[in-house]
């Protein structure tokens, strides 16, 4: 596959470059695509297309590693969506409604076990973006901080803050709703 991408591009230093984020970043990219298409293959298709179009705006990635980071997983992220059919989610996180119960051993887990499942997933809805990707990602996603933080191409430090954050925004919207925790 990696010849097919590198004959469309003319110039060597470009071909150089296009093989060094091929290698670098397609897992990331696959997972991006995971994360919206829930979809192995459905996920290979969308690193296809994005990779195709990098290829073909090669001279326009940018060439700084972390900004080239992004625009690659951005370009992953937007490859899925592009793929889902007939909805308009222009985020990467799956309707909340549709995940699966995490295996942690915190007080989400209690919450998990009760009947307010339905109450937490509404409660993680109404979170700001950073804070409900940190969550999924770390809780139902089960990645590590370090992970989390690659993902959302943020340092450590900050994820562990936004984690921090999100639980206590979650605990409280939860307690809203009239959610009691032992």
């Amino acid at each position: 596959m990696l010849l097919m991408y590198t004959a469309m591009i003319e110039e060597a230093p470009n071909r150089t470059r296009f093989e060094r984020i091929y290698h670098s970043y397609c897992k990331q990219m696959v997972f991006v695509a995971m994360g919206v298409l829930h979809n192995t293959q459905d996920a290979e298709d969308a690193v296809q297309n994005a990779l195709m179009r990098i290829a073909r705006n090669i001279q326009n990635v940018p060439e700084d590693d972390r900004i080239e980071r992004a625009y690659v997983l951005t370009a992953a992220k937007n490859a899925a969506l592009n793929l889902l059919p007939g909805k308009q989610l222009r985020d990467s996180m799956q309707d909340i409604s549709d995940l699966p119960i995490p295996s942690t051993e915190d007080l989400f887990q209690k919450v998990l076990d009760s009947q307010n499942y339905d109450l937490l997933l509404r409660a993680m809805g109404q979170l700001d973006s950073p804070y409900k990707e940190v969550l999924m990602l770390i809780y139902v996603q089960e990645q590590s901080i370090q992970e989390a933080a690659k993902i959302l191409c943020r340092k450590e430090e900050t994820v562990k803050k936004q984690l921090q954050r999100g639980r206590r925004q979650l605990i409280e919207l939860c307690r809203k709703e009239g959610m009691t925790f032992e």
